[in-house]
């Protein structure tokens, strides 16, 4: 019996925000442009280094989550790194974490690739992008990167080069 109370005090810990967040990309409401071509990567199940970009609570962590969840499945936990980029936007952070990730196995799927997603890129020192960028290179047959922005034009080139760029727009009253 107080098995069954404490799986029901857990439902309560999670955040409301995350009990109903989508884990699938077709769930996305709003940005039909910009989420159609993300249910295409779903179904090809061939991510490219993905920049999401447009203004705040638009979708797109939530997007690129549904997306990692629905490529990685199971393995969601073990090859996804989510970091806002805001809190840890120093070079240190991608020699560290990034590195240490994308240097870590993990056994997927054939085609299916580590993801690291990366909220508010933007705030990323130069020095940490240019770091980015060479990581990028050096692991690209083993981890996608997925950068969401408010402003794309504040990641250097090249990494705007090496990645899809999905834009996305303020969401309307009804959406």
């Amino acid at each position: 019996m107080a098995s069954s109370s404490s799986s029901n005090s857990a439902n309560y810990d999670v955040p409301w925000v995350e009990k109903y967040q989508p884990s699938k990309v077709v769930d996305i409401v709003g940005n039909e442009d910009a989420v159609s071509r993300l249910q295409v990567i779903a179904r090809d199940g061939n991510m490219p280094n993905l920049i999401l970009s447009g203004p705040p609570g638009t979708g797109k962590t939530t997007s690129i989550l549904a997306l990692a969840h629905e490529l990685l499945g199971p393995n969601y936990r073990e090859a996804v790194l989510e970091l806002n980029a805001s809190d840890d936007r120093g070079i240190d952070v991608v020699r560290n974490k990034i590195k240490m990730f994308a240097q870590k196995k993990v056994t997927l799927p054939p085609g299916r690739h580590k993801v690291v997603i990366l909220d508010e890129a933007d705030s990323m020192t130069s020095g940490a992008q240019q770091a980015l960028r060479r990581t990028m290179e050096i692991y690209s047959n083993s981890t996608r990167f997925a950068l969401a922005c408010n402003t794309s034009s504040k990641i250097i080139e090249p990494i705007q080069s090496r990645c899809a760029i999905v834009r996305f727009s303020r969401l309307s009253d009804q959406e």
